[in-house]
C-alpha cells in the first residue's frame, strides 16, 4: 500500500498541469465564439414587418440578393416608398432592379438610389437624413439574416427613437451543403463580432 501511495504521488503533480491546461483552452475556446453568438440570439427579438404597411422600406445593399428580395416587399405593398442605401454615385434604379418598366407610371416616383454610403454606419446615418426629410414613421429595413444584428442596433441607435423600426431577413445562403454551412459559421461570427466593435463604437462615439 505504501509503494501505490508513493506512486500516486509522483503521477499527482504531472496530471495538473496538464489539466490546467485543458481548462485554459475550454474557456479561450469559450471567449472566443461565445460573444459572437449572443446577437444572433438578441435579434431573434428584433420586430418582424407589420401587417399595416410602413412609410419606407429600406434595402441595404452589399449582400447577394437584398436588392431583389426587398423589391419584392415592397411591390407586395409592405411599405409605400423604396430606397436603395449604398448603391453607388451615379446608379439608377433602372441599373438595380428586375423588370422597372412593368411599373406604373407613378411607381417610379417612389424609387430612390442613394449613392454616398459605404458601410453600415453610414447606411444608418443616411436613412436618418431621409426619414427626417421626408417625414417617415415608420421604417422597414431588409438585409441579409446574418446582417441583422448589426444593421438593427446601427439603425436603431441613429434613427429618431419615435420611428418604428422591424427588419425583413434575406437567406443568404445557396450552394452545397458543405459549402453552405461554411459559410453560414463564418458569417454568422465575423458579424457577431462586429456588433459588439458597434456597440463600443455607438456608444462611445
Amino acid at each position: 500500500m505504501t509503494g501505490w501511495k508513493r506512486q500516486d504521488a509522483v503521477f499527482l503533480p504531472l496530471r495538473r498541469p496538464g489539466r490546467r491546461r485543458l481548462w485554459r483552452t475550454i474557456l479561450a475556446l469559450f471567449l472566443l465564439f461565445a460573444p459572437p453568438i449572443v446577437p444572433h440570439l438578441l435579434a431573434l427579438r428584433v420586430p418582424a414587418p407589420p401587417s399595416r404597411p410602413a412609410d419606407v422600406v429600406f434595402v441595404l445593399t452589399g449582400g447577394a440578393g437584398r436588392i431583389k428580395e426587398g423589391y419584392k416587399v415592397w411591390l407586395s405593398g409592405a411599405g409605400k416608398d423604396f430606397w436603395i442605401l449604398g448603391a453607388g454615385r451615379n446608379v439608377k434604379p433602372e441599373q438595380l432592379l428586375p423588370g422597372p418598366d412593368a411599373l406604373p407610371p407613378d411607381a417610379h416616383s417612389r424609387i430612390r438610389v442613394e449613392g454616398w454610403s459605404e458601410n453600415t454606419l453610414e447606411n444608418a446615418f443616411s436613412g436618418k437624413t431621409i426619414v427626417s426629410e421626408r417625414g417617415y414613421v415608420s421604417v422597414i429595413l431588409v438585409t441579409s439574416d446574418y446582417h441583422i444584428p448589426r444593421a438593427h442596433l446601427a439603425f436603431r441607435k441613429i434613427l429618431p427613437p419615435e420611428v418604428g423600426l422591424s427588419v425583413h431577413p434575406v437567406p443568404a445562403e445557396s450552394g452545397t451543403p458543405g459549402r453552405v454551412a461554411w459559410r453560414w459559421a463564418r458569417r454568422h461570427f465575423l458579424e457577431g463580432w462586429k456588433y459588439w466593435g458597434y456597440r463600443v463604437l455607438l456608444r462611445w462615439g
